[in-house]
């Protein structure tokens, strides 16, 4: 087993034969007691070697129904029903062989509304790029919910700067380059990412960027954080002291799965997020972070598959942001499509917007996902996640879907490596874009009508429900 030191102690992981592994190391202290809603510190060091060989604990979550995104697991998994306020540990997968060179790290951010999930979701240990690129592959926990994003706290934010602080001070000690980090992630972790590109503590500590399926705007206003607060219906003295069942017990009753799963989110307060991330973007906050951004074509289909009523409140929704007048000006232009205002409103304006704002200051790229998976939905939400990371060698039990896994893996593995990829750079005036499809294929401003239609405007994103 591989014994590395750490700057807190050493750590013994496990050998997945081409690759070594190390979870649940802890990249602070944990959360609990007087440091709930706190800031993270760094860890308490440890004499000996710690074993490193299972994931920590998930942050305090509902566990959601296994399978909710469709296709094939990855061969490390953790406990989904094993969760803790003590949850801030880290994940890393190097390839076992030395190399006389440091390797580019991939840092994973996982998706699940801020309010489930944790690293190892749908990836495991992240060992398909660790083969494939020679690169190494860092997960992470951090605070959700109510207890990550309670109030103006922006807790959930800190340990995410906390867990890349971790990367930059350690991952040489497994082989890693701390000077060529990539931060990619999914749905709240691809909104993450953005955040941290907009966030001046985290400046400096990523170099390449990921975003799945994300977009720069989904924060709130300190007003909006204290009123989720107050509905929690617990006398903010207590809240300190609850036990933390209590505490996800509330945050339940206020945002259930699904329904209100965006309700808890980063909080623009001025000091940790200054701004919309977007208009941070705009303004060159990561002026030198080289950017990869997709959203897929049928991002509803996950949540109307889980509910066919999901996207009938799509002119509510519209007419609270814009009026009646613009709303039916926007609506026109989708006909009966519901479910592709849906898709827009969440993920592909706000991707657009972050590409429109990042190309400006860095070489960016701009895909739009359009494969299936056997049975699934098409392109539907964090279905394209298990076609990046390749899980399972790449096969996918279709031919085209695995070619088109291999394509986009091929893709991700050259970003990382070498920050770039094999199709021409956006701009704003053509709008080069992959098309990932069987077979791929570069069109410029795909889908300009209904881009065309959301103009400049700009709005405070909802839950839809």
């Amino acid at each position: 087993m591989a014994i590395v030191a750490t700057s807190n102690g050493q750590v013994r992981g496990v050998d997945l034969g081409e690759a070594l592994a190390w979870r649940g190391i802890p990249y602070a202290q944990p959360p609990t007691g007087p440091l709930r809603h706190r800031p993270p510190l760094p860890p308490s060091p440890w004499i000996g070697v710690r074993d490193a060989t299972a994931f920590g604990a998930r942050a305090m979550q509902t566990v959601l129904p296994a399978g909710v995104i469709p296709g094939p697991r990855p061969a490390a998994v953790d406990d989904p029903q094993r969760m803790s306020e003590d949850c801030l540990y880290v994940n890393v997968c190097a390839p076992a062989r030395p190399s006389a060179t440091p390797r580019p790290v991939f840092v994973w951010i996982h998706g699940g509304g801020y309010m489930t999930g944790a690293g190892p979701d749908g990836i495991g240990d992240g060992e398909t790029f660790v083969r494939n690129h020679d690169v190494v592959v860092v997960t992470f926990n951090y605070r959700l919910g109510a207890f990550g994003f309670f109030d103006d706290t922006n807790c959930g934010v800190l340990d995410q700067v906390a867990a890349l602080r971790w990367v930059r001070d350690n991952i040489a000690a497994f082989g890693g380059d701390p000077r060529q980090v990539t931060v990619g992630g999914v749905s709240a972790g691809a909104k993450s990412v953005a955040t941290l590109m907009a966030v001046p503590a985290a400046s400096g500590l990523f170099q390449r960027a990921i975003s799945q399926s994300g977009g720069g705007d989904h924060v709130t206003t300190p007003a909006v954080a204290r009123a989720n607060a107050d509905r929690l219906g617990i006398d903010r003295r207590r809240i300190p002291v609850v036990p933390a069942g209590e505490l996800l017990a509330a945050q339940q009753t206020v945002s259930p799965p699904m329904y209100g799963v965006w309700t808890w989110r980063p909080v623009v307060d001025g000091s940790v997020l200054p701004d919309v991330p977007v208009r941070r973007i705009a303004s060159g906050s990561a002026a030198k972070v080289a950017l990869l951004a997709s959203s897929a074509v049928n991002e509803a289909g996950t949540f109307v598959g889980l509910d066919p009523r999901a996207a009938l409140p799509a002119p509510r929704v519209l007419t609270e942001a814009f009026g009646s007048a613009r709303a039916g000006e926007i609506l026109a232009v989708y006909g009966d499509d519901l479910a592709g205002v849906m898709t827009d409103e969440r993920y592909g304006i706000p991707t657009l917007r972050l590409v429109d704002a990042q190309s400006r200051y860095a070489p960016t790229w701009r895909y739009l996902f359009d494969g299936a998976l056997p049975g699934a939905v098409r392109a539907a939400h964090g279905t394209d996640v298990v076609f990046a990371w390749a899980v399972g060698g790449g096969d996918l039990g279709d031919p085209a879907a695995t070619s088109l896994s291999r394509t986009m893996h091929a893709a991700w593995g050259s970003f990382v490596r070498d920050g770039k990829v094999p199709w021409t750079p956006y701009d704003t005036i053509s709008r080069p874009t992959m098309i990932m499809a069987s077979p791929p294929r570069l069109e410029d401003d795909p889908g300009a009508v209904r881009r065309q239609a959301w103009g400049d405007l700009t709005w405070p994103s909802s839950t839809w429900f």
